[in-house]
């Protein structure tokens, strides 16, 4: 019996060592566990922050290229008017900080009065770039081809948002 119960005492001995090491093991994993928690989550906030920075961007890249479909529009049927000197369809499309003057452009900048004669019969109009800008301009640019051949420079246009359309409100060249 005094035998019996030592081999009892050795295996209660044995078992308590392998459960206070196996908790011991239990509690490590479990920290470790939590670790991977914690930089999983902030992981995933630093990814939810990402996503809605690019939604962002692409509801505004969305936002500027149909603007530029609006404008691109609005332009051709300026320079068409233009072209044909018909002063009476350009005015629709001219900002109130602008004005038409017989076949002329013509708007401020500062106390200069600029004058941009009217684009000439002939010409042919690319878009070469465009973009919306902090305040609140939309500016494209046109290159100018004389009869599909020969190179004329480029127009700047910039419109600004007046009762919600986009109006000229001024236009410069670089030739």
């Amino acid at each position: 019996m005094k035998k019996s119960l030592v081999l009892i005492m050795f295996i209660l001995s044995v078992l308590v060592m392998v459960a206070c090491s196996n908790v011991a093991t239990n509690q490590t994993e479990i920290e470790r566990l939590q670790a991977e928690i914690t930089q999983l989550k902030n992981k995933n906030k630093e990814l939810e922050t990402s996503l809605a920075d690019a939604i962002q961007k692409i509801d505004v890249n969305t936002k500027i290229y149909e603007l530029r479909n609006i404008v691109d529009l609005q332009a051709r049927e300026i320079f068409r008017a233009m072209m044909k000197g018909e002063t009476e369809k350009v005015k629709p499309y001219i900002s109130k900080l602008a004005a038409i003057e017989g076949r002329n452009f013509v708007y401020k900048v500062e106390n200069e009065t600029i004058t941009i004669p009217f684009v000439r019969e002939g010409s042919t109009f690319r878009q070469r770039s465009f973009d919306l800008y902090k305040d609140e301009r939309f500016i494209t640019d046109y290159e100018v081809w004389i009869n599909d051949e020969t190179y004329s420079g480029t127009l700047e246009l910039s419109f600004t948002e007046e009762n919600n359309e986009w109006k000229l409100s001024s236009m410069q060249g670089d030739r």
